[in-house]
């Protein structure tokens, strides 16, 4: 018995993929925002954030930059989390949720008024459904099959 827990210990439980692909979208966002010039609009993971704080609540620079450093802190924080001790999924997942939503409102935008006041070209849409997927719905996707493996195996 002894024998057959000790070679289950070894093995890297799931957490680790969700952990380790959340760093490396870690290292793409904070590299993004050391971009030289600022990063450039179209390949920032969260473009719908700075879209809501400008049209909706007519905020500028000062407050955009430190909020996207806070989303990258916090990506930081919960992917060595998941990765290093399994924990914090649940939570990741329900403010990946809040974060996600401007990006999914400024997909939406773009794809249905096709950009009106930001006329972006089709490429522009591409690439941030492409990011929005990556950052936003693959994450959710992994963390909610954690959940659901957790609570089945809670169940059995």
């Amino acid at each position: 018995m002894a024998e057959a827990n000790r070679g289950a210990g070894t093995q890297p439980p799931r957490e680790r993929w969700l952990g380790g692909y959340l760093f490396a979208l870690c290292v793409y966002q904070i590299g993004i925002y050391c971009w030289p010039s600022g990063p450039p609009f179209v390949l920032d993971p969260r473009a719908g954030i700075p879209v809501l704080l400008i049209n909706h609540f007519s905020f500028d620079n000062k407050v955009i930059h430190p909020v996207e450093w806070i989303t990258a802190t916090w990506l930081v924080l919960v992917a060595a989390m998941i990765f290093f001790r399994g924990k914090w999924v649940f939570p990741y997942l329900l403010v990946e949720l809040v974060l996600a939503a401007p990006t999914a409102y400024y997909v939406g935008v773009l794809a249905v008024r096709h950009g009106s006041d930001f006329a972006p070209a089709f490429i522009d849409l591409i690439i941030t459904v492409l990011l929005f997927l990556v950052f936003s719905v693959i994450p959710v996707a992994l963390a909610v099959s954690r959940i659901l493996a957790s609570r089945l195996k809670q169940i059995a």
